[in-house]
């Protein structure tokens, strides 16, 4: 590239994007090499025109005699192939004109769907280190009355609002049981308490009261609650992910009055309540092997006790656990997330030693954690040392999509882009969100969504091509963004130079040069 051209492309204005509204539910070619070489997008245009051609590309019918000629039959096959490339090489060329930018890498900070997030509290938490989303616990008798209606919406909408007004999403779980809160037994409907369940008071982890959860008829209830949530909210974009909850104490699935833990087949019907009725919005619960939890994943888990339990270990340790249900892979189907051991935050931010904890890079290497509970972050007194540590820290979970090498192609004399996004991070994302190529200047850019892929099946380490017919004009921009989580919400960027990025989070791939 000379210099002139460098110039032009340096001088584009960095927020031409114009972004268009999402529904309310989730539903390179310059003299100069890139970085990264991308082997997928070499064979992008070929493969393209294949898999456009469908399956009768190639037709080839053999005599009897031939199909007794292995070797014959091979080498027939590879000729009218190689005349097939060679034919389709001639069709295929680079856009005259198009000059795509160097991808150099710089992690995105405060993506959605993944990373740390504070309690949501009034007014939103310190954001010294950035965040998407805000946690909250809600008692059921805030979701149904005493006399057993519900009040869902009533008791959700609160959050939600002010949540997604700060351009965050929520995550939640309902309980029964909150040890050490004022609430005590007023966290279940009055209704419940009057058909007879029965009822127990502890004094450990702070005290409190206990439902008998392995009570029948309380189970029904919460099924049928469970049917009414997903019927309000599921697939809602104001909430990021939903907990089990009900269940024991802090809706954790454990209680310390035994007698009064639910059956395991009062445990697999709460789950499948969760599974069958919520078909977008990703649900997780807190022990890998709960019943009606299935090996391939109907649903994710939460670690609460995130470096200090996790690793293989003892039995009852977060990953022994997996193992032992044969979970270990849920999370490319399903998220991992869970709560920053509590105790251990402060000496983890400070870089002092933690006795009795694990790495915490081993443990999100070993889940493949998208997120995790992390209180302490979020305090307004942490110096600037603590505050880069706590970002490394937020930024290591999750998705981490990167662009690596662009184009743009004429094929069979249409013009077509192609971009390789390549997934550096621990985890898939796992809502379809879309990919789309936008063209245009400082007036306005015309955005077309990609077809030929997913974003939610590209693993971490792995690199996918994404592309979709388009028209630009001399003197037009093209860049790419993924589709937001949130309408009017955080976009998700690419970790790349800070320099390519725009306002809504798209990316600048090139330019087209004016001649």
């Amino acid at each position: 590239m000379n210099t002139a051209t460098a110039l032009r492309l340096r001088s584009i204005p960095r927020q031409t994007c114009r972004t268009r509204t999402t529904p309310a539910r989730y539903g390179s070619q310059s003299n100069r090499k890139s970085k990264y070489f991308s082997p997928e997008l070499a064979w992008a245009p070929v493969l393209f025109i294949l898999r456009k051609a469908g399956k009768n590309v190639i037709l080839i019918e053999e005599s009897n005699t031939e199909r007794k000629k292995p070797m014959r039959r091979f080498l027939k096959f590879f000729a009218r192939l190689l005349v097939l490339l060679l034919g389709l090489s001639l069709c295929i060329s680079p856009l005259k004109g198009f000059a795509a930018y160097n991808f150099e890498y710089e992690q995105a900070v405060g993506n959605p769907l993944k990373g740390f997030m504070p309690f949501y509290k009034q007014g939103g938490a310190d954001d010294s280190v950035p965040y998407s989303m805000e946690w909250f616990y809600v008692p059921l008798s805030a979701l149904m009355s005493d006399s057993g209606e519900y009040t869902i919406r009533e008791g959700l909408e609160p959050y939600l609002e002010e949540i997604s007004a700060r351009g965050n999403q929520a995550v939640f779980r309902v309980y029964l049981d909150y040890p050490g809160s004022s609430i005590g037994e007023k966290a279940v409907p009055q209704f419940i308490w009057d058909m007879g369940i029965k009822k127990e008071h502890y004094d450990e982890y702070g005290g409190g009261w206990c439902p008998d959860y392995s009570d029948g008829r309380l189970i029904d209830i919460l099924c049928d609650f469970v049917r009414e949530l997903a019927r309000e909210y599921d697939g809602d974009r104001r909430i990021a992910y939903v907990t089990t909850g009900l269940l024991g104490h802090w809706g954790e699935w454990h209680v310390c009055l035994p007698e009064l833990e639910a059956s395991k087949e009062q445990k697999a019907k709460i789950i499948s309540a969760f599974a069958e009725n919520f078909k977008t919005t990703r649900i997780l619960t807190r022990y890998p092997g709960t019943p009606g939890t299935t090996r391939s994943g109907n649903v994710g888990f939460h670690d609460d006790s995130f470096t200090h339990s996790t690793l293989y270990g003892e039995n009852w340790y977060f990953m022994s656990k997996m193992k032992k249900a044969h979970q270990t892979g849920v999370w490319k189907n399903q998220p991992i997330g869970g709560e920053f051991r509590p105790e251990g935050q402060s000496a983890f931010l400070s870089g002092a030693p933690l006795d009795g904890y694990q790495d915490y890079s081993e443990c999100v290497n070993a889940t493949h954690c998208s997120w995790l509970m992390m209180a302490g972050v979020f305090e307004e007194n942490l110096g600037a040392d603590e505050i880069e540590r706590a970002k490394t820290a937020s930024v290591a979970l999750g998705y981490d999509f990167t662009v690596t090498d662009a184009r743009v192609m004429k094929i069979f004399g249409r013009t077509y882009a192609f971009v390789t996004i390549k997934n550096t991070g621990v985890a898939p994302i796992y809502y379809d969100l879309g990919v789309s190529f936008g063209v245009g200047n400082e007036k306005n850019t015309q955005w077309t969504q990609t077809e030929n892929q997913k974003l939610c099946r590209l693993m971490p380490g792995k690199s996918a091509v994404f592309s979709a017919q388009i028209s630009i004009d001399d003197g037009q921009s093209l860049f790419v963004r993924i589709e937001k989580p949130l309408e009017n919400g955080k976009p998700i960027r690419f970790s790349n130079s800070s320099e390519l990025q725009c306002a809504d989070g798209s990316l600048l791939l090139g330019n087209m040069m004016r001649f």
